[in-house]
């Protein structure tokens, strides 16, 4: 295709969607509403994850050490553990700092008998992890680590949560490609009618011998054109909808505390605006595909 004639086909799609723009104003809303639908269900996907990841950080292993370390062993163990590629943090806990905080369990005079150096107490590893589906694995490698007495878990709740989290990300996913395929189904059909309404110019580009690829070329810069629209719509709306969500659901408990959307609007954007024309691309061409395919014609 020679350059003069792909500016004028650039041309011709973007007159063809302005002459249009009922048709395109239908196609693009329809577009912006899965759109949404999928930015949402992405954004639930990502504040779910980050419950789960912030819950995952409350799970934590206590670790016990032997009550016969000096204070370079208790921080040699410290090391060891930070280094762990699943564990995410491991803070220090003195036995000092252990009754402290836990010491109103007791009673006033067991409270007296274990101050100064009659603490039974062992200084103690809080151990956070990345990964639970490596619970029982971890938790193996720090119950051989030398200087280690006792490690303390619930592996019920690791497992539950594993589980659990792996149901609702796969969910998630397919709801995200369920909504994707719909959008395209929408656009194909919604296209199928613009294609119908201008039969007679494109029985008329025939006529005069134009192949496949010059009559379908503009009604895919149309798509185009209609996904990046919509796209930019789209986000917009999704920006604007998600902000006022967090400005007005402040949740007391830090584990439904929702993803700042400065975290995740280069994601969104790329996903709107990319979603968008490749939907509208491949709606106007499987539609010009079947049109073209059932009037017959030249072959290019």
């Amino acid at each position: 295709m020679k350059p003069h004639e792909l500016q004028y086909l650039i041309k011709e799609g973007c007159r063809n969607t302005w002459q249009n723009r009922l048709m395109a104003l239908a196609s693009v809303g329809v577009l912006v509403c899965c759109l949404l639908l999928t930015g949402f269900s992405y954004l639930v996907f990502v504040n779910v994850d980050k419950m789960f990841q912030n819950a995952y950080e409350q799970n934590v292993v206590a670790v016990y050490l032997d009550s016969d370390q000096t204070d370079l062993q208790v921080a040699e163990v410290g090391i060891v553990l930070r280094n762990m590629s699943n564990v995410a943090k491991a803070d220090f806990l003195s036995k000092e700092e252990f009754l402290a905080q836990y010491g109103d369990a007791l009673q006033d005079n067991t409270m007296e008998s274990f101050e100064g150096d009659n603490n039974p107490l062992p200084d103690t590893y809080i151990v956070s992890m990345k990964d639970l589906s490596l619970f029982q694995q971890t938790v193996d490698a720090i119950a051989a680590l030398e200087g280690v007495e006792e490690v303390s878990y619930d592996a019920n709740t690791a497992a539950i949560l594993t589980r659990v989290r792996q149901v609702v990300l796969a969910i998630g996913g397919s709801v995200i490609l369920v909504l994707l395929v719909v959008s395209l189904f929408i656009i194909v059909n919604t296209i199928k009618l613009t294609v119908y309404n201008r039969r007679l110019e494109i029985y008329i580009m025939k006529s005069v011998g134009a192949t496949d690829s010059f009559v379908r070329f503009p009604f895919v810069v149309e798509g185009l054109l209609l996904g990046l629209i919509a796209g930019s719509v789209g986000f917009g709306l999704i920006a604007l909808l998600y902000h006022t969500l967090v400005k007005n659901f402040v949740f007391n408990n830090p584990l439904l505390t929702l993803v700042p959307f400065a975290d995740q609007w280069r994601p969104l954007l790329l996903g709107f605006l990319v979603g968008g024309m490749l939907v509208g691309v491949c709606g106007s061409a499987i539609s010009m595909s079947k049109y073209l395919k059932q009037e017959g014609g030249v072959r290019s």
